[in-house]
């Protein structure tokens, strides 16, 4: 038999029993469709988390304190001096209770020096970020999140500008509301965090308190280099050995990602893991239905290898209508992940993203589980004695 005899019969097969073979690609359907889907949005999620890691720059680090004396100006200007360093960015952080329209919220907040213009980014919706000036001359101006000003006008995208709130007793402007999907390399520098220059900060709510370091490398390869130049620096300036932990901790922007993507990748392959379990249970039901196909096809079989057909012969027959039925519910299913994949781009709660290694990846296990699941059938048909068969009522 030529591949188009074997095409032609397998159709005429799998046409005969209209139900069961849509029943059994309904699992297959379900399978990889599930498959697809799930791996999209591992995918998208992956993509998405990315995207706000390095919406800050990709050449981005931050140093906090943990223990000891703190970080200091002295710190901060020997830091400023290390080869690959561009910029350093000194920020203190507190939080406390917002007044506003006879409601009180309390917020986390960020005393920002001029320098973190060109470290970090600041995405305003409505008015303008702070500036120099307002730094020099200690303003009371905020820059509000837009966490804070849900909380306080019940709408996030309430235009607060020019609105006076308190803080700690005192009175100040709003000149800016944050949009909610800022980016930066700590949460609080990710739309949740009010703004005020941190001379008023210093003057109005912390005191000369230990400072939180932003620098910017020239470039995201920089920062391997930066960071052991830096830990050495400080520790030497801390009064630390080498050997010993660090009073501070070095975040860059290329630990973040290398951290994401080992972290995704591991939730990706669990989620494909847990949809390839129905994967496992379609298998099973097309092994099922070519077992019952073959005890339904004993005396066709016998007459075959009576006229001549080999055992080869009769298992590729069942192979092929194997095959055929599982590239039929791996097409089906596909489709319906990348749909769903569809309606959750849609929905704005999750994202999805299709990827090329994931339909890739759908359309070999649909031929393996072919081959796998249709293997055993085929043999047990090709087996069968011809007069047996034939004599099989």
């Amino acid at each position: 038999m030529n591949l188009f005899d074997i095409l032609s019969e397998t159709f005429r097969s799998l046409a005969a029993n209209k139900g069961r073979t849509a029943l059994t690609i309904l699992g297959i359907v379900v399978g990889i469709g599930s498959v697809v889907a799930l791996i999209s949005v591992g995918q998208g999620t992956k993509s998405s988390i990315q995207g706000q890691i390095t919406s800050a720059g990709t050449n981005i680090m931050q140093i906090t304190n943990t223990t000891g004396t703190g970080l200091t100006d002295a710190d901060a200007a020997a830091l400023r001096d290390l080869p690959g360093v561009s910029t350093v960015s000194t920020i203190r952080s507190t939080s406390e209770a917002i007044v506003a329209n006879n409601t009180s919220t309390n917020s986390s907040f960020q005393g920002i020096d001029a320098n973190f213009l060109k470290t970090s980014s600041h995405d305003v919706t409505h008015g303008s970020f702070i500036t120099p000036y307002q730094i020099k001359i200690k303003a009371h101006c905020v820059v509000l999140s837009s966490t804070a000003v849900q909380s306080l006008w019940g709408d996030e995208n309430f235009n607060a500008v020019g609105q006076g709130v308190q803080i700690n007793g005192q009175n100040y402007v709003v000149t800016g509301v944050m949009s909610s999907s800022s980016g930066g390399i700590s949460a609080a520098m990710a739309g949740n965090a009010c703004y005020i220059p941190l001379t008023t900060m210093t003057a109005e709510l912390t005191g000369p308190t230990s400072y939180t370091f932003i620098l910017s490398t020239s470039t995201m390869q920089d920062q391997t280099a930066v960071t052991n130049l830096a830990t050495s620096l400080l520790k030497s300036r801390h009064g630390l050995k080498q050997s010993d932990d660090p009073d501070f901790n070095v975040t860059s922007m290329s630990s973040l990602l290398d951290l994401t993507n080992s972290i995704m990748s591991i939730l990706t392959t669990l989620l494909a893991a847990i949809a390839s379990i129905s994967l496992v249970v379609g298998g099973i039901g097309i092994m099922n239905m070519m077992l019952t196909s073959v005890t339904e096809r004993i005396r066709e079989i016998g007459l075959r290898k009576a006229i001549g057909a080999t055992p080869g012969n009769i298992t590729l027959q069942f192979l092929v209508e194997s095959i055929v039925l599982t590239a039929m519910g791996g097409v089906v299913g596909v489709l319906v992940g990348w749909l769903i994949a569809v309606i959750v781009n849609a929905t704005g709660t999750l994202s999805a993203q299709v990827t090329f290694s994931a339909v890739l990846l759908a359309v070999g296990v649909c031929m393996l589980i072919g081959i796998v699941f249709g293997f055993y059938p085929a043999r047990r048909a090709a087996r069968l004695d011809p007069i047996e068969a034939l004599r099989y009522q």
